[in-house]
């Protein structure tokens, strides 16, 4: 690939992922009450019971947005570090789990395919619905499993292959969630 071809698909990323960005710094004060009509309290439980975690476990949440998924978990594990990209949204998490008396997860900013953390950093990684923000769903996946320790688990809730374009997100990266036939 010419070196402007490249220049150019990286451009393209990068003002995908912006566009994403920007749609959870408007949605933030709404996002709570969109989020029911994709899924509730049961993933929390899901997630918690296929990764076995316990009250020494180190926990990322990929793609946290307000920490729905932080606050369900952090009771049960010693930390969760939530990782998002929309700081509008992680001011919210914060005065969320504050209110919650919730005060063992660490906030960061940062890009879900390239994730702030150093290997083997974590027990068990989890991503609640956020794949379809990604430009390359492999690429989160493989830096959720860069993260977790051996013998870890990365646990991942998403939306099976559907036909109708995303309702909640205004960008098109093609992807339509996973097939059937590899969802356990």
């Amino acid at each position: 690939m010419a070196s402007g071809a490249r220049k150019d698909e990286q451009t393209v990323k990068d003002t995908r992922a912006k566009d994403v960005q920007e749609f959870f710094e408007r949605v933030v004060t709404d996002w709570d009450t969109m989020r029911l009509a994709y899924y509730d309290e049961r993933v929390i439980e899901r997630m918690a019971s296929v990764s076995g975690v316990d009250a020494g476990t180190t926990v990322a949440d990929v793609g946290t947005g307000m920490g729905f998924v932080a606050a369900g978990v952090a009771p049960r594990v010693k930390r969760i570090i939530r990782i998002e990209n929309a700081s509008a949204m992680l001011e919210v998490a914060r005065d969320n789990l504050r209110a919650l008396g919730v005060f063992n997860v660490d906030l960061l900013v940062g890009d879900i395919a390239e994730l702030p953390l150093d290997g083997y950093s974590v027990d068990a990684a989890f991503a609640n619905m956020g794949m379809q923000h990604a430009e390359d769903p492999s690429t989160i996946l493989r830096e959720m499993a860069r993260l977790t320790r051996p013998g870890g688990t990365v646990a991942v809730v998403h939306e099976t292959e559907h036909s109708r374009p995303r309702r909640f997100c205004r960008r098109s990266s093609g992807w339509r969630g996973w097939c059937s036939s590899l969802v356990s």
